[in-house]
């Protein structure tokens, strides 16, 4: 088993977990029913790349699991409207998977921390209403570090979200944000040192063949997001499919 962070080894995390007895739970499971077990509440925050979440999906399915994808309705670099993207919605509720918001609190500098819980009901409804999915109580903060006397390990009333004390300090946290700081997950779950586990990947850092470390492929997405928007630009823009030659000319000789 090679420890990276390609598809085939987070397949390989999930079956280690689930030889290791793990349950996987969400966030609407009551946590002291499972006191006396193994359970991860298994969750993916998706900031750059959705298309990937529908590949996490697949793989859980398969192994009978159910997590929760968290996305955002105000990203930068991605429209939950957008076809692609809203079939990888789609596809993941048809699997059973919960849905809910990705919050990004920094999108309206004049907002207050005051309003927070009304905006959390107002992104939750434009989130219905341009994916006809519901979206689960439980949000989770977008940069939470950006938040933290507000957010890490506190209760917000009228805001269940990720952080709190129960699936933060009470329980054994991970993410992939910054590697894996005690060795791979695989190893985590095999060893059971921590009955209760929240697991949070990013799916953009996961491609399907691990290219040599998080800079080589956070590269390779790059120039994957690239290749993308050239391509559109020759296909539906008319002056670029034009001058097709003279941009794919000019592009490659400013990759130099």
């Amino acid at each position: 088993m090679k420890c990276d962070f390609s598809l085939a080894h987070y397949k390989e995390i999930l079956e280690t977990a689930l030889a290791a007895g793990y349950s996987f739970l969400s966030y609407d499971d009551d946590l002291e029913e499972h006191r006396g077990k193994r359970i991860c509440i298994l969750r993916h925050d998706i900031d750059y790349t959705p298309e990937r979440a529908v590949f996490f999906g697949e793989i859980e399915a398969d192994l009978g699991i159910r997590s929760t994808y968290f996305f955002q309705i105000c990203a930068g670099p991605y429209n939950i409207r957008e076809r692609r993207n809203h079939q990888v919605i789609r596809r993941l509720n048809d699997w059973g998977h919960h849905l809910s918001l990705h919050l990004d609190l920094g999108w309206n500098p004049d907002s207050s921390w005051a309003e927070v819980v009304d905006q959390v009901k107002k992104e939750k409804q434009i989130f219905q209403l341009m994916t006809g999915v519901t979206p689960g109580e439980t949000v989770s903060v977008h940069n939470p570090h950006r938040y933290a006397d507000r957010v890490m390990n506190q209760v917000v009333e009228g805001m269940p979200h990720t952080y709190e004390p129960k699936y933060f300090s009470e329980i054994k946290y991970f993410s992939d944000s910054q590697g894996w700081y005690e060795g791979c997950m695989c190893a985590i779950f095999r060893e059971k040192k921590y009955p209760h586990i929240q697991f949070l990947t990013h799916p953009y850092i996961w491609p399907k063949e691990d290219k040599g470390g998080f800079i080589a492929n956070m590269a390779e997405l790059i120039k994957d997001r690239s290749v993308e928007l050239e391509s559109y630009l020759v296909k539906y823009h008319p002056v670029c499919k034009k001058e097709e030659k003279t941009l794919r000319s000019l592009l490659q000789g400013s990759a130099r």
